[in-house]
């Protein structure tokens, strides 16, 4: 067998063809580590296979590129990695292509997407899906491939027998056969596969470097909370002195565990429970790393670090003893006390990401966070009194049950950290709450009728939302109460909401009216004049090309949304946020004005409009919150449950299967 992985790239087809290699070469995009892919091949070459690994997720190769690399290669067997439902238009071309070249091979499809998986087995060229985590299953389609060497001679009663897979049968339906069984411990991998990779499908093997970012820019290092500290104009000495000291020297990303001990309503999850990488290996690697390619910082990229203590305090006295500087994202702000955050800064920590998500506790309940607002707070608190950078803004907004007046509490809120961390008034955009399938959230969607259930339907979202930059209104699915018009303006509250209680916080605080005068000067009205002058940079070397009216269209919109930040300086919120709304109200009539029905054509998601009287016993509404008395009784999860026991259960297998992939992990 000839066993070549593939990464599949996220986003359209239109806008995933320029490669994210030399970094740098496609703009904003950065390269990413195909780390699943990796892990699957250590695990192949331990049970006697061995493959090749080709990058197209950051290499982007054009149809002919591909045509061209596949031929020389010949491969006999293909797992494609599609690590998120938007690299569905991706996986669909390389298959397509794949099936054109090669009608007997076997394609496999792994990753998020096969939450989707009836869409992928009947929409594409794929032949078998592996559901969660594809290290065992995949192996075992090996050892079944040996015997059945073509995709024609497709064994239904042997496929049945491994488990964490998606097919379909003989009898053209879908069959899945449970959940696939999982590692209890994973091996860190050895990145030469990927090296080896570059230079058979590229001719450029050292472009490896490339995927490691390189410590030559501050304002690049966010992730290290450079970008938070010099934001606000102070010096953290621990973080310029690991600039200064490694100047030159490279970033690396890895995992030190998978899988998450929460269950959040919103969030797509390829596995049970929580595993850990080999504590013994993560020393060796870090030396091989090290040495290799010259890293001199480590970027966790974990869902739930810290979680194993034990694990987390040996990983940080490693980092310390080969002067490596660190940092974590995916904490749960329960998984740390003051103690784990002193330990972890003594020993290089940098900084530290919570999943804050939202500041309004009602809206945590239904994302079934499991913690409050003081819970967060105190977190934030901690990392100040440490010294341990960490940023306020990975929020969300637009949840099922969400309202004006939650919007309001989380802006609020977050003003309130960024006030504690003496940031500026500043809040970045909250991402609009997207959902994907296997998800809770999804299932809603499609209990309330706002996303379809056939498969040119479900297809057609996928398409719809490949795009991922969800904050991108008109790609949001309404799944709340509220008017699609009211939804588009709360990007606008949120972010005048947080700028007045900043202000309130400066001048409620017990300063000297000089100081607090210089505060409003500093953190407010400076930083708006600092994001002015940002934007017309970018607008000037984005429309430098234009036509003299779309400059000045262009600039005429950044002047009122300066002259609406300083707005929050005079007006009260009985005229501030009526303000908003109106200018909110006006921005959407253009917008929908723009993206409404052409020749019966739907340009957008956002305005097809599916919700139905006949679904409203399935609503997250005011009235059945009201009902709740337990923050469980208001998470999504319930909700979706009780809803599946107002409908019909599910009777034949195919039904049975579908169910399960929806609830997902």
């Amino acid at each position: 067998m000839k066993i070549l992985l593939c990464s599949a790239p996220v986003g359209t087809l239109e806008g995933t063809l320029r490669s994210l290699l030399p970094r740098g070469n496609s703009g904003r995009f950065t390269p990413v580590w195909p780390l699943g892919l990796l892990r699957l091949m250590t695990w192949m070459e331990e049970n006697g296979y061995s493959g090749d690994i080709y990058d197209i997720y950051n290499l982007r190769p054009s149809d002919e590129e591909l045509i061209k690399n596949f031929k020389r290669y010949k491969p006999t067997v293909i797992g494609l990695s599609a690590t998120l439902s938007h690299c569905y238009p991706n996986v669909k071309r390389i298959a397509k292509i794949l099936r054109k070249l090669f009608p007997d091979i076997w394609i496999v499809a792994g990753g998020h997407l096969t939450s989707s998986a009836k869409v992928v087995l009947n929409k594409t060229e794929v032949d078998i899906c592996v559901t969660g985590d594809g290290e065992i299953p995949f192996v075992k389609l090996l050892d079944y491939f040996k015997l059945h060497p073509t995709r024609r001679q497709f064994d239904c009663t042997r496929l049945n027998q491994i488990k964490g897979l998606a097919f379909t049968d003989e009898n053209n339906k879908f069959k899945l056969t449970g959940s696939a069984e999982q590692l209890t411990e994973y091996k860190y991998p050895n990145l030469d596969k990927l090296r080896m990779g570059l230079q058979e499908f590229n001719g450029h093997g050292e472009w490896i470097h490339e995927l490691f970012q390189p410590i030559d820019d501050v304002s690049e290092l966010d992730d290290f909370g450079f970008d938070n500290f010099m934001r606000r104009g102070q010096t953290y000495p621990e973080i310029f002195k690991f600039y200064k000291k490694n100047i030159n020297k490279k970033i690396a990303r890895i995992f030190t565990s998978r899988g998450c001990v929460a269950r959040c309503t919103f969030c797509q999850r390829a596995r049970k429970g929580y595993s850990i990488y080999a504590p013994t290996d993560f020393e060796t690697h870090i030396i091989d790393i090290k040495k290799k390619y010259n890293v001199g910082g480590v970027h966790i990229m974990d869902e739930n670090f810290g979680s194993d203590k034990k694990q987390s305090y040996e990983i940080a006295r490693i980092m310390k003893k080969h002067d490596i500087f660190w940092s974590a994202g995916g904490v749960r702000c329960k998984s740390v006390t003051y103690e784990d955050l002193k330990h972890y800064k003594e020993n290089n920590m940098l900084s530290i990401r919570f999943g804050i998500e939202s500041g309004s506790q009602r809206i945590l309940d239904v994302m079934e966070k499991k913690f409050t607002t003081k819970d967060v707070y105190n977190a934030i608190l901690n990392c100040k009194k440490v010294g341990v950078s960490t940023s306020p803004d990975q929020l969300m907004i637009a949840m099922p049950g969400e309202t004006t007046e939650t919007v309001i509490k989380s802006a609020q809120f977050v003003a309130s950290i960024r006030y504690l961390l003496e940031m500026d008034w500043n809040v970045a955009n909250p991402a609009l709450a997207m959902a994907i399938p296997g998800t809770p959230l999804y299932e809603y969607c499609q209990q309330i009728g706002v996303i379809g259930k056939t498969l040119d339907e479900e297809e057609n979202y996928l398409m719809n939302t490949s795009e991922f930059e969800n904050i991108y209104y008109v790609n949001y699915v309404n799944k709340t109460e509220a008017s699609n018009e009211e939804v588009h303006s709360w990007i606008y509250m949120y972010q005048h909401a947080a700028k007045k209680e900043h202000l309130d916080l400066i001048i409620k605080n017990n300063k000297s009216i000089k100081d607090r005068l210089l505060q409003v000067y500093e953190q407010c009205i400076k930083a708006t004049f600092k994001v002015l002058t940002h934007d017309f940079n970018l607008a000037k070397e984005e429309y430098k090309d234009k036509k003299l009216l779309q400059k000045m269209k262009k600039y005429t919109l950044l002047m009122i949304k300066f002259l609406m930040s300083l707005s929050v300086l005079l007006l009260p919120k009985a005229v501030l946020f009526p303000f908003v709304r109106m200018c909110a109200n006006v921005k959407f009539y253009y917008l929908n004005k723009a993206h409404k029905k052409i020749k019966g054509k739907q340009k957008s998601i956002l305005f097809t409009d599916n919700r139905v009287d006949s679904t409203k016993v399935f609503r997250l509404s005011e009235s059945r919150v009201a009902e709740t008395t337990r923050p469980i009784d208001r998470s999504l999860r319930t909700v979706v449950m009780d809803n599946r026991r107002r409908s019909n259960p599910p009777i034949t297998d195919e039904e049975k299967g579908l169910q399960i992939l929806a609830q997902g992990r």
